[in-house]
């Protein structure tokens, strides 16, 4: 940012302006990093009026001649006369060490250049796949930063102001020579996340999510800044689901392969095995931030000590011994086998197995946008080597869902030990986080079942 004292004004405002532009047309420059050409300030101190110029390199032509001596000639020239001119002169330039850019406000000044970044890999959860409802039904090309990226490579942490960006493309066609699939269509939008301490101190994690996404046009433009997500909406599900500090590198095997790895992972032979088909890895040895998931495991309503239209009570004591009397194993509306969890029932990939309950699947049926009280589902979580290994329970107990706080939500993780459950009560937020993305009424499992 350059500082322009009062006593010389704006005279040599030009003669920066065509200094700074000769200095950009340099082809050398096409080497530097982009943050350093995001903009430069020119301030007048003492009103605070300010003239702003934006410049990127690629409005300029690689085949341009013109010197950059000339430029940093004419730029010397006229900080000389700011100096000679009043004795409070200061030139200085500040260029962010942070792959990012926060404007006076706080927003995120949207990315550039990002995909020249490290590439992370696709995912996609297709409305086929998920009863035409899917929460994220488009592709994600997501990027890291490349500082970023060495520095989880080299360390196995995520370091202060790391980046991911999450660029969103539609489904487009699902035929191709090579046979049926999901095919990438058209760019639809944009959202990043970043940790930072400092910017974000009060963050869980310290982690902020954003979007430039256009809400009221599919695919169109996208706005220059975003603010950040209120904390409920990404961060708790991020950190009851995440596998390594509210990233979900469980689904980015680039990721996995790069964590403190101190070499360059694809340069290595070995291959990792994978289970079957649907290559799904049963990481029975991965393990959550506990400080992180207490805080959203944590009940924040009350919840009543019965609930009308179930069998299912709501008493810890009680409610285990049910479990144990797998009474539940008598509805007529379950699923036909097991099948890789979506959600971390205990860990992405293991085993699970869903049961309701009359009065969820006939509103299911009903394709009732809201269930009413009494509706309940019974998930058993089963080991790699399919064993059962607890339950997971959610019944609606009001006739507003209020945001997930009018179900009563319900995880152990013991069939012998039910004292120390992972969540019990109403308003449980690791919960109704997830929940709340896809599916109906906080009911992710489709309908019919499998």
């Amino acid at each position: 940012m350059a500082y322009i004292p009062n006593s010389v004004g704006y005279d040599c405002i030009p003669l920066i302006a065509v200094a700074v532009s000769l200095f950009f047309y340099h082809p050398v420059l096409e080497s530097f990093p982009p943050h350093i050409f995001r903009y430069i300030e020119l301030v007048n101190i003492e009103n605070g009026s300010k003239l702003e110029i934006k410049m990127s390199k690629k409005l300029f032509s690689r085949g341009t001649t013109i010197s950059c001596s000339l430029g940093l000639i004419l730029a010397v020239g006229c900080v000389s006369a700011f100096s000679s001119d009043s004795e409070d002169s200061t030139s200085k330039v500040n260029i962010a060490p942070a792959p990012y850019t926060l404007d006076e406000s706080g927003d995120l000044i949207r990315p550039v250049d990002y995909r020249t970044w490290v590439y992370v890999g696709t995912p996609v959860t297709p409305n086929d796949m998920n009863n035409g409802k899917a929460a994220f039904p488009e592709h994600h090309n997501v990027y890291i930063h490349p500082d970023n990226y060495q520095h989880y490579l080299s360390t196995g942490e995520w370091s202060e102001g790391t980046i991911l960006v999450k660029e969103l493309v539609s489904v487009g066609s699902k035929q191709a020579v090579s046979g049926n699939g999901y095919f990438q269509g058209e760019f639809i939008g944009l959202e990043a996340t970043i940790k930072s301490r400092k910017d974000f101190p009060d963050e869980p994690g310290n982690w902020a999510y954003f979007s430039f996404t256009n809400t009221t046009k599919l695919g169109g433009d996208l706005a220059l800044t975003a603010s950040a997500f209120p904390t409920a909406s990404c961060n708790a599900c991020h950190a009851a689901s995440a596998d390594d500090d509210f990233v979900f590198t469980q689904h980015y095997p680039v990721l996995r392969s790069a964590k403190n790895a101190k070499r360059t992972p694809e340069n290595q032979s070995s291959r990792p095995k994978t289970l079957g088909a649907l290559a799904i890895p049963m990481n029975d040895d991965i393990t959550f931030d506990q400080s992180a998931r207490d805080a959203a495991w944590q009940a924040t309503q009350p919840t009543p000590s019965s609930v009308a239209g179930t069998d299912v009570p709501t008493g810890q004591d009680d409610l285990f011994a049910y479990l144990k009397s797998k009474a539940y194993q008598s509805w007529k509306n379950q699923e036909s086998e097991m099948h890789p969890s979506r959600g971390p029932h205990t860990n992405y990939g293991k085993p699970v197995k869903a049961f309701m309950n009359d009065t969820l699947s006939e509103s299911m049926i009903a394709g009732n946008k809201e269930h009413p009280i009494g509706s309940t589902a019974i998930k058993e979580m089963y080991t790699s080597n399919y064993d059962l290994e607890g339950w997971a329970v959610e019944i609606k107990t009001h006739e507003s869902s209020d945001s997930g706080n009018g179900w009563f939500w319900y995880e152990v993780t013991s069939v012998t030990d039910g004292n120390s459950p992972v969540a019990i009560g109403n308003g449980v937020q690791g919960c109704y986080e997830c929940h709340s993305a896809g599916g109906t009424d906080f009911v992710k499992t489709t309908w019919p079942l499998n």
